[in-house]
């Protein structure tokens, strides 16, 4: 697991500034097991799961750069570490395509400081599984598919977005085909935040937007995953005050994007 930031900062010299890009990270390693018990199953393929991951060490920290370690980062990641450090048990139903649907209420022990709804945490948890759910869409290399996305409800107000699906061409020592997915909600939250600057004048406008983009490597022999690139990002974008000689108010926004990548071992 890494964590990241990119920020920028600036140096005078003489009457010139200059502005320079700055990164800093925090990367740990760790590793868990996984079992998956089917408890039953119905006539149309569908089957009752209960999956426990149990981890098999504790977090590891990898050595980062002297420029861009971050103590605060690492902090962050321990955090982490110590609500994936207990055994983790849930149950839910998968139909013949892969959809999953889990029994009763989610229980994230991950908490990545995101507003409602969690989608980053509710996206990472399937996109850990080397599995996928599979389109309604013909196999064939070229296939494609869009939809159109609108959520319901009061935490969706004015919600828009997209899936795509493609079935690609993929390089394996075994035949494979690879399935890609592109996933993007846009939206602005029934509740604004106000910022010190805005107190006395109202609300800063926010917006927020969802992005995931997962590739997968599938076996032609049996189905499974080969390989899987997968990412999701979540931004949070502030309308703050006008400045003077710029022809549109600043726009200030924050990115949390969490990237997954699986290899089948030999």
């Amino acid at each position: 697991m890494k964590v990241q930031t990119q920020s920028v900062s600036t140096e005078t010299v003489a009457s010139t500034t200059y502005v320079m890009p700055v990164v800093h990270s925090a990367q740990v390693q760790v590793t868990w097991n996984a079992r998956r018990r089917i408890l039953s199953t119905a006539p149309d393929g569908a089957a009752e799961i209960e999956e426990t991951s149990t981890p098999t060490h504790p977090c590891e920290q990898v050595a980062q750069t002297r420029e861009t370690a971050d103590a605060r980062l690492l902090e962050s990641l321990s955090s982490l570490c110590a609500a994936l450090a207990a055994p983790v048990s849930i149950r839910y139903t998968e139909d013949a395509k892969g959809a999953q649907r889990e029994s009763g209420d989610s229980k994230l022990p991950l908490d990545f400081g995101e507003g409602q709804p969690p989608l980053l945490a509710l996206w990472l948890r399937r996109a850990v599984r080397p599995s996928v759910v599979f389109p309604s869409l013909t196999f064939a290399v070229g296939a494609s598919a869009t939809q159109e996305l609108h959520p319901s409800g009061e935490l969706w107000n004015h919600a828009w977005g997209s899936e795509s699906t493609d079935w690609l061409e993929a390089e394996s020592a075994t035949p494979a085909a690879s399935l890609h997915v592109v996933q993007q909600l846009a939206w602005d939250p029934p509740t604004q935040t106000k910022s010190a600057t805005n107190v006395a004048k109202g609300t800063v406008p926010k917006h927020e937007s969802f992005f995931a983009d997962s590739i997968t490597a599938l076996s032609l022999l049996d189905g499974s995953v080969v390989r899987a690139n997968r990412s999701a990002s979540r931004t949070t974008s502030h309308k703050i005050e006008p400045v003077a000689g710029l022809p549109e108010p600043p726009d200030f926004s924050s990115r949390l994007t969490i990237s997954v990548l699986i290899e089948r071992l030999p």
